[in-house]
């Protein structure tokens, strides 16, 4: 990070601090674990950092469960992702990857790049960590594993996202299925209830919402690999062809289209806040409520951002250390919330085509919110009372 970003936002130095000791903590377990772990633990750091930072602050239990889920997920990703391998094998390969997680010794060559590649060429290992897990926890990795892998190869043909129910479709395959997933390994843990198992609908929304901010985000880089997830019952509203969007001339329609998947993603943003209000163990509701509080942080930033259509829009580093280290509770939590729709609230423009609907969603958000954010005094009444008072006491020390 640079320092004169530091300089412009003072108020982030010690959140970077605080960041970077927890930054610190998943290397350093990954390194105190035996061979076959220390493998799982430095590839799930190289293909997801910030990711591997939440996961490891889990309890061992959970941690190790989700850690195998994670990478069993991720490694049949590579596969459904790479397009220079042909259609027609990948999604044949989706469908039987579940088997493979049981077999020991099992390896795969010929997908993906770097450490992908290099997950899948040693998949034994994670198949071996696998069988070491409780067989509750198995039951519920390679159930998952067998439904995405079949929802990928039903979808691995495509082109496009043609309607609205497509892309929550496609979502629901890539992302929701995680969300049902690790609710199912937080309640076989016993550290979270049944209601977690029961109201799939909030474990789907979870997944969807971050799946949905990543596809917004990445608008430039899957145009790049002719890859395209915005849905064609969105854009074709505003233009011809889905390109269109990056050509300054189309500039405002460019703008109401991606303000418009914006707001479509923020649909789920209460079933989200329901779900980790349910969450009664602190490390389960930090893995959970970092990535969604960083969900909405990013969309705060894409919202009305030309940018979005040329270049990978980030968060800041300081940004993203406020937003991990002050999600701390349920409070907290709400309180950033709040802050993240003020945001979007203030960007959003009066003729936009979502204007009512962004707003509408957004203030059922902030009401939800609103509860949880401290009474903050008026500062310029304050002031002036401060003056009167002054005034007063010199007055009467001159007579």
């Amino acid at each position: 990070m640079k320092v004169s970003e530091v300089l412009q936002h003072p108020e982030e130095l010690i959140p970077l601090l605080k960041f970077y000791g927890k930054s610190k903590k998943a290397p350093a377990l990954a390194r105190q674990s035996d061979e076959k772990w220390r493998f799982c633990f430095n590839h799930l750091l190289k293909v997801s950092r910030s990711f591997a930072m939440v996961i490891m602050e889990l309890e061992p239990e959970v941690r190790d469960a989700v850690c195998i889920f994670y990478l069993v997920l991720r490694a049949l990703d590579t596969v459904e992702d790479d397009t220079t391998v042909p259609a027609s094998r990948r999604k044949v390969d989706c469908v039987e990857f579940y088997k493979h997680i049981d077999e020991a010794g099992w390896s795969c060559t010929g997908y993906g790049k770097e450490h992908e590649k290099n997950l899948l060429e040693h998949y034994n290992i994670v198949v071996e960590c696998f069988l070491s897990l409780n067989e509750r926890y198995q039951v519920v990795i390679r159930e998952i594993c067998q439904k995405m892998g079949a929802g990928m190869a039903e979808h691995i043909e495509d082109t496009e996202c043609h309607t609205i129910d497509d892309y929550n479709r496609y979502c629901f395959y890539v992302a929701g299925l995680v969300g049902i997933g690790l609710s199912r390994l937080f309640y076989e843990t016993g550290r979270e209830d049944k209601c977690f198992v029961e109201d799939e609908h909030l474990s789907i929304s979870m997944g969807q919402f971050l799946q949905k901010v990543n596809i917004i985000r990445d608008y430039a880089e899957d145009l790049d690999e002719e890859r395209t997830f915005w849905p064609r019952e969105i854009w074709r509203k505003y233009v011809p062809e889905l390109a269109d969007l990056q050509k300054p001339s189309n500039e405002g329609k460019s703008l109401a289209c991606l303000n418009h998947m914006v707001t479509n993603a923020l649909g789920h943003v209460l079933d989200c806040i329901k779900y980790m209000q349910r969450i009664k163990n602190q490390q389960v509701f930090n893995f959970c409520a970092i990535p969604q509080i960083m969900g909405i942080g990013t969309l705060a930033e894409v919202y009305n951002n030309r940018n979005v259509f040329h270049t990978n829009v980030k968060l800041r580093r300081g940004t993203t250390a406020k937003l991990v280290v002050e999600t701390a509770d349920f409070d907290k939590l709400m309180q950033l919330y709040y802050s993240c729709c003020v945001k979007i609230e203030s960007k959003i423009l009066p003729n936009d085509p979502s204007y009512n609907e962004t707003k509408l969603i957004l203030q059922e958000i902030m009401d939800v919110c609103m509860p949880h954010v401290p009474t903050i005094p008026n500062l310029a009444i304050l002031n002036r009372v401060v003056v009167v008072l002054f005034a007063a006491v010199v007055a009467y020390l001159i007579n």
